[in-house]
């Protein structure tokens, strides 16, 4: 039955990429997630939209009329179709929107700055990931259920530097509404979606001491050359890594006693 589900996910995301990308804002984006979160707390709405037993068309007339006048006209248009499809689950049509919610920010970010545009909302994303993960009362912090969103958001931004509206925009989300996740777990989700739009992969990368932005683009540019691929960097700093660096790509994990490859690494590092 999960094939159902991916089926139907696949046409939203398509369906998005069609007729609704080109015009795409952050408000559209803000709306999805506005529309996933509102399907979580509502169970009712919930199963009324993804209820099997119902018609398409009925399951469709529920979101026309649950949202008019209360989003975009795209939104509504774009949660309509979604609930006229068929869903293994329950919790899957809100999880199909808010991938579809990340796709408008992208969409948003490529029509303000092309792709180095959305290469930077990747940079945001993956450097609050990293930052989050490498301080444990961070994370307390933002996982705290007695701290407001408000707060949650308002440290966010005393302590991670983005540099773009959609990166923002996102790691908000991610703090304020993590849906079960670890805010930094669900960062790195919506990364692998822009990783997945530009054809990219993803380096997890652990180094003993951090990196200036010189230092992170050289290593960005060694990896690549050595996994013949384009890569982004996901980076962590932790005092305590053997040999200074450590190396996830995939399933391929390298660190300081692959003496061979860390030392073109460093190389690649430290060139002038």
């Amino acid at each position: 039955m999960a094939g159902v589900s991916t089926e139907s996910r696949l046409a939203l995301a398509e369906a998005f990429e069609q007729r609704f990308a080109a015009d795409a804002s952050t408000t559209t984006s803000n709306e999805l997630f506005a529309v996933a979160n509102l399907l979580d707390g509502n169970g009712a709405l919930r199963r009324g939209l993804t209820d099997p037993s119902r018609e398409a068309e009925q399951r469709r007339g529920i979101a026309a009329s649950v949202l008019e006048g209360k989003v975009y006209p795209s939104v509504r248009e774009l949660v309509t179709f979604a609930a006229g499809s068929r869903w293994s689950a329950e919790r899957d049509l809100a999880d199909a929107l808010e991938h579809v919610a990340v796709l408008a920010a992208a969409a948003a970010a490529e029509r303000r700055g092309g792709a180095e545009a959305v290469t930077a909302v990747l940079e945001d994303l993956l450097r609050f990931a990293g930052v989050v993960e490498a301080d444990a009362r961070l994370q307390n912090a933002l996982t705290d259920q007695r701290a407001t969103a408000e707060a949650k958001k308002r440290l966010t931004g005393e302590v991670v530097s983005l540099r773009t509206p959609e990166g923002r925009e996102l790691v908000n989300q991610a703090v304020e509404h993590p849906r079960g996740a670890l805010p930094a777990a669900l960062a790195e989700r919506f990364a692998e979606v822009l990783v997945a739009i530009q054809r990219r992969s993803i380096a997890k990368v652990t180094v003993s001491a951090p990196l200036d932005d010189q230092r992170r683009e050289r290593l960005q540019r060694a990896l690549s050359s050595i996994y013949g691929k384009d890569l982004a960097l996901d980076l962590t700093v932790d005092p305590e890594i053997i040999g200074g660096i450590k190396v996830q790509v995939g399933d391929d994990v390298i660190d300081g006693s692959v003496m061979a490859r860390i030392s073109d690494l460093g190389r690649a590092m430290t060139a002038s």
